[in-house]
């Protein structure tokens, strides 16, 4: 489940800087484009089907 809230936080919050994308700075981009990464990561190796899970792993950050 903690997951799935940390999805639903990043849609917000990436809705909310599409709405806002001339005010957000560098880092702010970073930010969200780091903890994209690591959610869409995660949901992905998640959802890995079990036939492809002898392939090698995705890269995915440790959780903040």
């Amino acid at each position: 489940m903690h997951l799935h809230q940390r999805g639903i936080d990043l849609l917000v919050n990436v809705q909310d800087a599409a709405d806002h994308v001339d005010s957000l700075t560098r880092e702010d981009i970073r930010g969200i484009l780091d903890e994209t990464s690591v959610v869409l990561g995660r949901l992905l190796e998640r959802d890995i089907p079990f036939a492809s899970r002898s392939l090698p792993q995705l890269r995915v950050d440790k959780p903040c």
